[in-house]
């Protein structure tokens, strides 16, 4: 699972810097406080399920 949240947090960064988007837009997009998506991001905090589905699902969009 670590390796999968390595994953995941490398293509939040990869996102972001793609499509320049700060961590306020990104929790926003993700219904995450911008506490929670730093965390997550960082390595701080494991996303529980919901939370890891609604950054991926954000993350497999482009944005309007």
């Amino acid at each position: 699972m670590s390796q999968e949240l390595s994953s995941l947090a490398e293509a939040i960064i990869a996102y972001q810097k793609k499509y320049d988007k700060t961590d306020g837009e990104m929790a926003y997009g993700s219904r995450l406080t911008v506490e929670k998506f730093h965390a997550i991001k960082t390595g701080e905090l494991q996303p529980n399920s919901d939370e890891q589905s609604a950054l991926q699902s954000l993350i497999a969009k482009k944005p309007m």
